[in-house]
């Protein structure tokens, strides 16, 4: 009888700890649960983003927070990996939700990343993840969306 392997979804640990390569990442929530739609959580799921980024001097080129996923933009820096990153934040938001009252995990497993090409302008990737919000219509201008931004650009 054969052992059923999973399928290896990531890249090359390399780039995902090369600090000039910006890459799109998308985190969803376990059983896309609506977790974000508690605003007091997705408050503090940002300012955790914010102080993380800043403590690892990883660059947060745009995020948005929706009621079931998060989309960052980011790259790594010289003390972390995207990956290890990512894992952190996993980790510490979680515990974060259970001071909210949610037990378990909230994330799926893995998350879905993409790393820009050479042709993809990284302020444009930054403004479509921004603008996501208004595409599911929960605001008319991003801006008014409180769980979106960039500590990088002024969009």
């Amino acid at each position: 009888m054969s052992v059923k392997r999973r399928k290896k979804i990531r890249l090359s640990s390399e780039l995902y700890r090369a600090i000039t390569l910006p890459c799109s990442i998308t985190l969803a929530t376990k059983e896309k649960q609506p977790v974000f739609s508690n605003q007091s959580l997705a408050h503090d799921f940002v300012a955790l983003l914010h102080s993380s980024c800043e403590q690892s001097n990883i660059p947060l080129y745009a995020y948005c927070v929706m009621p079931d996923h998060v989309h960052l933009l980011i790259s790594a820096s010289a003390s972390k990996g995207i990956v290890d990153f990512i894992r952190e934040i996993k980790s510490l938001s979680t515990r974060i939700a259970w001071r909210h009252g949610y037990s378990g995990g909230i994330w799926q497993r893995s998350f879905y990343d993409h790393f820009l090409r050479k042709d993809e302008d990284c302020r444009i990737v930054a403004s479509y993840i921004v603008h996501n919000p208004v595409r599911a219509g929960i605001v008319e201008r991003w801006q008014d969306y409180q769980f979106a931004g960039s500590l990088a650009y002024h969009l």
